[in-house]
C-alpha cells in the first residue's frame, strides 16, 4: 500500500448493486473544500475507465467522500481510485453483484473492539478470493472509554488505547475514534480486497443504546440523548462506505438487499428504536418492542411479499432463547459473563432478544409460515449454531457469528481458550438448551455463509489468537441447512 498524506485513511467500497456500487474515501485536509476526481475502471492500473467523474471533499462532512457510481454491469470486478491536489489514493477493487445468481457467498462478523486486539480476522477475510460481500452486523467501532465504565470489560494492553481515551459523546469525538480505526492497516486491507453491507449495533451509538437513551448515558452529564445519538449517527453515515435507505431521515439503518431470486437480506437496526429494556413483570408487556413500529411493519410486509429462495434476517442481537432455569454453578458463571442472562442470575439478560419475548414470537409465529428463513446474528462474543423454534416446533435457523476482538469467555475469566472451564461451559450450554446444536466460546473470528438453490452451509472460521498479529486460521464447525427444512445438520 503506498504512503499516503491525504489518503490515508484509505478507499472502501460498498453496499453492491447489480448496476452500482458506492465507493469513499477521506481526504486530510485542512481546507474548508478540496476538489476530488475518482475513476472506475476494469484494470488496477485504471486505464480501462468505465465512470469517472469530480467531487468535493468538505469539512462539514470530515472531508469525506461518498460516490455512487451508477450504470456499470452486473457481476463485474472494478477497480477504483481517487486524486487530490496531485497525489493518489491506493487503489482499490470492488465489484457489482450478479442479476441472477445461482450461487452466493459472504462472510459474517461482528464487534471490533480496538484496545482488545488486532484485526486479525479482517486480515485473512481480506485474503479471501471467495467472497461477494462482507456482512458487517454492528459494532464496527466501540465508542466506549479506554477505562471502561462500569460493567464493560477492560481493553488488553497491547499498545491499542482508543482515541480519544474518553468515551465517544460529540460529533469531534466519534469522528476521530472513526478515524483511528481506518488508520488500521487490516481496516484498510479489508476496504481495499472487497465491499461491506454494514448494519448497526450498540457501540456504534453507546453502550446499551435505546430509543430514549442508553446504559452509558446520563443526560444530566453528557446532555439530551438525541443530540449524542445524532452525532453519532452523522459520523457512521460520513465513516462508511454506504447508502443511506431513506436520505430523509439519518436514523434509519434498517433496509432489504435483494440477491436476484436466490435471497433477500433484511438487515434490522436492534437498538435505536427499542424500548428501554426492563426486567419482568415489565419485560413480558405485549406491546413492548425491539424493532419499533415502523421497522416491525416493513420487516413483516418485506417478509410477506419476498419470493426469492432464501430469507435471510441479520439481526445485530442473537435472537434465540438462551436463558436457562436452574443452571448449574458452573453454567451460571459462565452465563452470567456473557450476559446470557440477567446480573441477578434470576432470568433472561434484558438487552437481547430474550427481554422482548411478545416481539420475538410474532417474528417467531411469522417465520413459521414462510420457507428457508435463517437469522444471521452476533453480538455476544460466542460462536453458536441453532435452531428457532417456537412452542417446540422449528421456525427457522441461527447462525451466530463470533466476536472479532471483543472479550470472550476466556479473556473474561482470565482462562487459556480451551481450559476446561471453557469446554465444560460450552458442553453444559448445548445440553440445557435442546434447540442449540453446537457452540465456541472462546474463539474470534468470522462465519463464511455458502448461499446456493438447494442448501445453506455456515462455516466458523477462527484466527489464531488477537493480542499479536497471528496469519492463521482455522476452520472450526460446518452445518448446514436443507431447502424446505429448518433443521441443522454438521457438514
Amino acid at each position: 500500500m503506498p504512503d499516503s498524506t491525504l489518503f490515508a485513511h484509505g478507499v472502501a467500497s460498498g453496499d453492491p448493486l447489480t448496476d452500482r456500487v458506492m465507493i469513499w474515501t477521506q481526504v486530510g485536509s485542512d481546507d474548508e473544500s478540496v476538489p476530488v476526481t475518482w475513476t472506475v475502471a476494469r484494470d488496477p492500473g485504471l486505464s480501462d475507465v468505465v465512470a469517472w467523474g469530480e467531487t468535493t471533499a468538505e469539512a462539514e462532512h470530515d472531508h469525506t467522500v461518498h460516490v455512487d457510481v451508477t450504470g456499470l454491469e452486473p457481476g463485474v470486478t472494478y477497480h477504483y481510485g481517487f486524486s487530490a491536489a496531485g497525489e493518489d489514493s491506493p487503489v482499490a477493487r470492488t465489484w457489482t453483484l450478479r442479476s441472477d445468481p445461482d450461487r452466493l457467498r459472504f462472510a459474517t462478523c461482528s464487534c471490533a473492539k480496538h484496545n482488545a486486539g488486532f484485526f486479525n480476522a479482517y486480515a485473512r477475510i481480506a485474503e479471501r478470493d471467495d467472497l461477494d460481500f462482507l456482512l458487517h452486523l454492528g459494532d464496527y467501532i466501540y465508542e466506549a472509554g479506554n477505562t471502561p465504565a462500569k460493567g464493560q470489560t477492560p481493553g488488553a494492553d497491547i499498545g491499542r488505547d482508543f482515541e480519544p481515551l474518553e468515551e465517544c459523546r460529540t460529533l469531534d469525538e466519534y469522528r476521530t475514534r472513526y478515524r483511528q480505526y481506518h488508520r488500521d492497516p487490516d481496516v484498510q486491507a479489508l476496504h481495499l480486497a472487497l465491499p461491506i453491507v454494514p448494519t448497526l449495533d450498540d457501540h456504534e451509538l453507546a453502550d446499551g443504546a435505546w430509543a430514549g437513551g442508553s446504559d452509558a448515558h446520563d443526560p444530566n452529564q453528557h446532555g439530551p440523548w438525541d443530540e449524542r445519538k445524532a452525532a453519532a449517527f452523522q459520523a457512521r453515515w460520513e465513516w462508511l462506505p454506504i447508502r443511506p435507505p431513506d436520505p430523509a431521515d439519518p436514523t434509519r439503518a434498517f433496509r432489504e438487499i435483494k440477491l436476484g431470486d436466490l435471497a433477500d437480506i433484511f438487515l434490522l437496526d436492534i437498538r435505536s428504536r427499542r424500548d428501554r429494556p426492563a426486567l419482568e413483570p415489565e419485560m413480558s408487556n405485549p406491546g413492548r418492542t425491539m424493532m419499533g413500529a415502523e421497522q416491525r411493519d416493513w420487516l413483516m410486509g418485506a417478509l410477506d411479499e419476498s419470493t426469492a429462495a432464501w430469507r435471510l434476517v441479520g439481526s445485530p442481537s442473537i435472537m434465540h432463547r438462551t436463558f436457562s432455569d436452574n443452571p448449574s454453578e458452573h453454567l451460571q458463571t459462565a452465563m452470567l459473563k456473557l450476559k446470557l442472562m440477567d446480573e441477578d442470575g434470576e432470568g433472561p439478560d434484558e438487552d437481547q432478544w430474550d427481554g422482548y419475548p411478545a416481539e420475538r414470537d410474532a417474528l417467531l409465529a411469522k417465520f413459521e409460515t414462510l420457507d428457508d428463513v435463517v437469522v444471521l446474528s452476533a453480538d455476544i462474543h460466542v460462536s453458536i449454531a441453532c435452531q428457532l423454534s417456537r412452542n417446540g416446533t422449528p421456525a427457522a435457523v441461527e447462525i451466530t457469528a463470533p466476536s472479532l476482538t471483543s472479550q470472550n469467555l476466556d479473556e473474561k475469566l482470565k482462562r487459556d481458550p480451551r481450559d476446561e472451564t471453557i469446554v465444560a461451559s460450552e458442553r453444559e450450554f448445548t445440553a440445557a438448551l435442546d434447540h442449540v446444536e453446537w457452540c465456541e466460546f472462546s474463539g474470534h473470528g468470522y462465519v463464511v455463509c455458502d448461499v446456493d438453490r438447494d442448501r445453506l452451509r455456515a462455516e466458523w472460521w477462527l484466527v489464531d489468537g488477537v493480542l499479536e498479529r497471528l496469519p492463521g486460521e482455522s476452520m472450526a464447525a460446518a452445518y448446514e441447512v436443507r431447502r424446505g427444512s429448518p433443521g441443522l445438520s454438521a457438514a
